[in-house]
């Protein structure tokens, strides 16, 4: 029996693609193996997966306008219809996320694999990530870190072509000289026709008669390397620097190497932004009476001035003695936290009281003023 497309996905003839891709993705999310456990969802998504490679395709469709669906499919085998037809590619422009899992056999490792989109991929080496801790003072001034990796390096002996030197290419014998392997499976959808880049050839369509003895063909060995990677002034938690070609090696090239930065704890600063804070403890008279202490910076300890009759958690701002940003540097935040002794001296308690006497009379002059 001829299939009404149309029917199938509940457009109209005249529907947009915008429309026909509508009509699709919300029947293929109603009606996917994964979702849909009547029996009748296996078939109902076959259909509609044929009627949108079909009307999605302009020249298929137009096609299947001029001839009807008896004359459609007189001329089109599934094969056809399928061929060049990347689900993997629609559903994900369309937003639709089935992990590519359909349940039938094998086919999802067939048709829905990842390696489709390897084989679109050039043959460049990967790249790898080094988590390289540092001193906040490292990252506040910048600094020079040697580290030591593993990678797969160009092999030395054959510069990377993964031939012996007095080797010739041949033809491959596993695509026949093609640079592509073109298999038919029998799915669910029909019958189709894939193809995918030689894995013996990498698409060339030639291969070397004598491999690399020292890399056996692959053109890279592994190997352990040092480098220096600079640290630049003010970067922050988490930045990454990247190193070009210090990945691993392929035939296509290298990869690159990523640096990841995972700044230390410290122990006397707190880093926010630029602005790095810092306690200290001052004794109460000096709170009382002002006079200076030395406060560590990242520059080393610097004396600052307390005034009179600072407060608990007072803070005190010195410019400049932060990080160093792009544009200026960042500021150092002194939070004072005031001490009390825990234990006194007679004479000290005299004074004391003394001290109190004198205050509570002024207290109590200031509080006539109020009542």
């Amino acid at each position: 029996m001829a299939k009404d497309y149309y029917e199938i996905l509940g457009v109209p003839r005249n529907a947009t693609l915008d429309e026909i891709k509508k009509a699709y993705r919300e029947l293929a999310l109603k009606y996917h193996p994964d979702r849909n456990k009547s029996k009748e969802a296996e078939e109902k998504f076959k259909e509609i997966n044929e009627a949108y490679a079909v009307l999605s395709d302009p020249e298929k469709r137009k096609q299947y306008d001029m001839y009807g669906p008896a004359g459609f499919g007189q001329r089109y085998s599934e094969e056809d219809i399928f061929r060049g037809f990347n689900f993997e590619d629609i559903f994900r422009d369309l937003g639709i996320n089935f992990g590519f899992d359909f349940g039938f056999d094998n086919f999802d490792e067939d048709f829905f694999s990842p390696f489709a989109q390897r084989q679109r991929a050039q043959n460049v080496g990967q790249s790898i990530l080094y988590r390289l801790d540092i001193t906040l003072e490292e990252a506040a001034k910048g600094a020079e870190k040697e580290i030591k990796f593993r990678h797969i390096k160009k092999c030395p002996h054959c510069n990377g072509t993964g031939a012996e030197p007095d080797a010739k290419l041949i033809k491959c014998p596993e695509c026949n000289g093609r640079g592509v392997i073109i298999a038919t499976r029998n799915t669910f959808f029909g019958k189709i026709q894939t193809s995918m880049t030689c894995p013996r050839c990498g698409g060339s369509g030639k291969i070397y008669d004598k491999p690399c003895r020292v890399c056996n063909g692959t053109g890279g060995i592994v190997s352990d390397e040092k480098v220096v990677v600079k640290i630049p002034p003010g970067i922050e938690d988490g930045a990454r620097l990247r190193l070009r070609g210090m990945g691993d090696y392929a035939k296509g090239g290298s990869g690159d190497m990523f640096v990841e930065i995972h700044i230390l704890e410290d122990k006397t600063f707190k880093r926010k932004g630029d602005d790095i804070y810092v306690n200290i403890d001052i004794p109460f008279y000096t709170a009382i009476l002002g006079g200076t202490v030395k406060v560590p910076t990242l520059n080393g300890e610097k004396e600052v001035e307390i005034p009179r009759g600072t407060q608990q958690g007072a803070k005190i701002v010195l410019p400049g003695e932060g990080i160093r940003g792009q544009r200026k540097s960042g500021d150092e935040v002194v939070i004072v936290n005031i001490t009390m002794p825990k234990s006194l001296s007679k004479e000290e308690e005299e004074l004391l009281k003394r001290f109190r006497e004198l205050r509570q009379g002024k207290d109590n002059e200031r509080k006539r003023w109020f009542f």
